[in-house]
């Protein structure tokens, strides 16, 4: 396979050349898919399949839900929002992509299912290699097509988001979005193929739609290619008619493929934006057509799409009372550039604060920004115009939200080969390089060398990266609260509410749902969050057990990371500083009095010191103890035991001496006023066995010297029976 130039367009034949160039892009196609299988070992543990990432748990549970019923999804799921269930916005097309799959291979157990979920992202993604090779080799030639393969396939951003166990419809996202640039490239370029080319991209951006819920975004690409290119028509005196002929094709074939479900609230905001995308194509065609035929500027082609704007702007506003378009557009603005979801989740900040200036990335990034210095020239062709806009846009929002970084490799990848092969013309055409053969081909060498060397050690990372779920060491504790807890039904058909919930920080909710099988408050959804926040943060035990009332929640899970960085988004979600909770020096996490004060800290750091009606039942740690320990706790919510009883004035103490599984002993101390001559407490903690924690002897009760031993059931404490203790 090789290329030969015929009248501006590229055949592909088999020669010699071209059987090393098909040797050369299966090699960096394997090498791709190596490193994105690296992950295997790590995320196989006990013989169970743990996925990377939180979001793959939940693709995994609509998966389990769609092999049932394909090729019907999961749209509502009462085990969200505990009790009051959620409706779904994801699109479904990635989950019944798996599903299909493992129903084709005949997989019907869960662990047959996870096991074909495991293997999609790193086949779409090294898919995505070859698809930014012939992507690049269309143009900008065959060498840069395969250097741009090589930096995608050793890319830690793209590498990382299409692992081995890491089913997240981000990798299917890239896959079409990289191959809808393809075709329309080769609709741009193949005057004999066009509109079939482009009726291709349009099946691509039409699955991107079906795919993910901000899909819009990326049809903004085209927006922004077509002005720029009418522009350059216009100041050509150029027929832009070509260019909006194969675009209305494609948006056209996106339409039709959208329709049967443009009424869905998943795909609402797909359809409004190619229904826009329609609109605009044909203001540009007329507006091209006129200011060719007056003679007029270029520069009031702005003015006048400014203008059809602003009156699609204003259709959008009237027609909110009907599609909710006013909404759409105005939450979907402030979900790419800002608000208050940029400070709440570490993945939606902006990428200035995010990415360190000496790391691979940052180095990385500098290399790709260089690269954008190729592009910038007045004989750019229609399809690296298409390109550059891509390019740009991409980086622009990932600017915003350092998630779309994932999206952003492909584009960086091109422009990474771009600068390495300008480079190396500028250092060869040096005078002391000129008439050096060997050193004028070491210095190509040694320059892709030191390009690829971050993120080649980079990439060898993954071979020992485990899932986070491994990493926080919650796998263990979520497959005690499954064997030790009451069951909860309706996790395969989640219509009806369930019996009790598990509360948590959003970000944990999907382990527990996917592992524990239990209903979950909030999780990545992030509905629930605020009534988690409030109750992590609350001060008073009594507001804190309104909320696991009202939420129906019996279990609480913490962990040492939620004293920690979590501290800082709980804040903003329960709208109040991070630092009236934490301090931060030098990476060390320092608590407030505030802070110590909260249900959080009492749990977690305190087992419950003091409280009436919640308890420790289960901890684990990577350590038996100590503050570096990275601690899992499960807590229960019970009615409590009351102790009273009469006793002389002043206070009466109760000590109870406890130890968890691990072999940690901790003391719980309560603390009553006499008053009339009686005292009355309630206490979480029983004399027996509750979980993992068990009771050492019974609790100490002293009032005034004297000293009284009481036993208290787990009976009581379940049922909020009373105990009779006199002095």
């Amino acid at each position: 396979m090789g290329e030969k130039n015929d009248g501006g367009r590229v055949s592909l034949r088999l020669d010699r050349g071209g059987v090393k160039e098909l040797a050369s892009v299966i090699a960096v196609y394997l090498l791709g898919l190596l490193v994105r299988m690296a992950p295997l070992r790590g995320a196989t543990i006990d013989g169970d399949i743990l996925f990377y990432g939180s979001d793959s748990f939940y693709h995994m549970r609509r998966v389990l839900y769609t092999v049932d019923h394909f090729p019907h999804t999961l749209w509502f799921d009462s085990f969200l929002n505990y009790p009051r269930g959620l409706e779904l916005t994801w699109p479904p097309l990635f989950d019944q992509l798996i599903a299909g799959t493992a129903i084709l291979f005949g997989a019907e157990s869960q662990r047959e299912i996870e096991i074909v979920g495991a293997f999609v992202p790193p086949i779409l993604g090294s898919m995505t290699i070859l698809a930014l090779y012939f992507l690049a080799r269309e143009l900008f030639g065959r060498r840069v097509g395969l250097i741009s393969a090589l930096f995608l396939a050793i890319n830690p951003q793209h590498g990382s988001a299409t692992i081995f166990a890491r089913p997240d419809h981000h990798v299917l996202e890239t896959f079409l979005l990289v191959t809808a640039l393809l075709f329309l490239v080769l609709a741009l370029t193949r005057n004999d193929r066009n509109l079939w080319f482009a009726a291709i991209a349009g099946v691509f951006l039409a699955a991107i739609a079906y795919t993910w819920y901000g899909a819009a975004a990326y049809f903004s690409i085209f927006l922004v290619y077509l002005l720029a290119q009418t522009a350059i028509d216009i100041r050509r005196r150029e027929s832009s008619r070509d260019t909006t002929e194969i675009f209305s094709v494609v948006f056209g074939v996106a339409m039709i493929l959208i329709l049967p479900f443009w009424k869905e609230t998943w795909m609402m905001p797909s359809f409004l934006a190619v229904a826009g995308m329609l609109l605009m194509l044909f203001a540009l065609r007329i507006l091209s057509h006129y200011f060719i035929r007056k003679g007029l500027h270029w520069a009031g082609l702005l003015l006048a799409v400014a203008a059809f704007g602003y009156l699609l702007y204003v259709s959008v506003y009237a027609l909110d009372r009907f599609v909710g378009s006013y909404h759409i557009l105005l939450s979907g603005l402030g979900y790419f550039f800002g608000g208050p979801l940029s400070q709440r989740v570490s993945e939606a900040a902006p990428l200035y604060s995010s990415v360190r200036p000496i790391s691979v990335l940052g180095f990385n990034l500098t290399i790709a920004v260089m690269g954008f210095a190729y592009l910038w020239r007045s004989d750019i062709d229609r399809p690296q115009l298409l390109f550059l806009t891509s390019a740009v846009f991409l980086l622009f929002i990932t600017v915003f939200q350092n998630r779309f970084l994932y999206v952003f490799s492909a584009c960086m990848s091109i422009l990474m080969a771009l600068f390495f092969f300008r480079a190396s013309e500028i250092v060869k055409s040096l005078g002391w390089f000129k008439n050096d053969d060997a050193a004028s081909k070491f210095i190509p060498l040694a320059l892709l060398a030191l390009l690829i060397l971050p993120s080649a050690a980079n990439v060898t990372d993954a071979f020992e990266v485990s899932p986070t779920i491994v990493e926080c060491s919650w796998n263990r504790p979520l497959f005690w609260l499954e064997e030790n807890t009451p069951e909860t039904f309706g996790f395969e058909d989640p219509s009806q509410v369930p019996d009790y919930g598990v509360l948590s920080w959003w970000d944990r909710g999907n382990w527990i749902l996917y592992i524990s099988r239990r209903p979950v408050v909030a999780n990545g959804f992030q509905a629930g969050a605020e009534d988690a926040a409030r109750f992590f943060l609350s001060g008073d035990e009594g507001e804190a057990l309104r909320i696991l009332d009202d939420r129906r929640v019996i279990y609480v899970v913490t962990d040492s990371r939620m004293v920690g960085p979590g501290l800082l988004a709980m804040a903003l979600w329960k709208g109040e500083k991070p630092a009236d909770y934490v301090s931060i020096t030098d990476d060390v996490y320092g608590h407030t009095e505030k802070f110590l004060k909260t249900t959080l800290a009492r749990c977690h750091l305190f087992d419950c010191q003091g409280m009436s009606h919640l308890r420790l039942i289960y901890e684990h740690s990577t350590e038996a103890s100590g503050p570096s320990a990275d601690q899992v706790k499960i807590f229960e919510r019970v009615s409590g035991a009351t102790i009273s009883g009469t006793a002389s004035d002043g206070t009466v103490a109760a000590t109870l001496d406890l130890t968890t599984g691990q072999g940690r002993s901790f003391r719980y101390t309560k603390i009553a006023t006499v008053r009339d001559g009686r005292y009355e407490m309630t206490v979480p903690y029983s004399t027996e066995g509750m979980g993992q924690v068990h009771a050492i002897g019974p609790y100490v009760l002293s009032s005034d010297g004297r000293v009284l031993f009481v036993d208290v059931g787990e009976e009581d404490v379940l049922q909020g029976k009373v105990v009779a203790a006199d002095f």
